[in-house]
């Protein structure tokens, strides 16, 4: 953003917190959007950077429906969405998917 970009946050506040990006509230280039990924969202934008996934066990085993849902359905609307518009989309999960680690970073 300090670079001239624009950047619109797209959050369900399912496990994340406001209080991560407090510092860039009030930025003019940045948009926070209260908003499940599960449903479409029409925006234009060239990159989209999908971390919508509940990464943590107790959030997931809390409603595992939602994060298949989130998983599945909202990567789905981004893919659709990045197609549309011909965008870059990058794409992340938890480590979770690798199992459970013998040592934590």
């Amino acid at each position: 953003m300090a670079a001239g970009h624009e950047v619109t946050v797209l959050d369900n506040f399912f496990t994340g917190r406001r209080e991560n990006i407090a510092h860039w509230l009030g930025h003019p280039n940045f948009d926070l959007v209260n908003h499940d990924v599960v449903n479409p969202y029409m925006i234009e934008v060239d990159q989209i950077y999908h971390l919508a996934c509940p990464a943590s066990p107790p959030h997931y085993q809390y409603n595992p429906i939602k994060t298949l849902k989130t998983s599945v359905e909202g990567t789905l609307n981004m893919l659709g969405l990045a197609q549309r518009l011909q965008a870059r989309i990058l794409f992340t999960s938890t480590s979770e998917v690798y199992g459970d680690p013998l040592q934590h970073p």
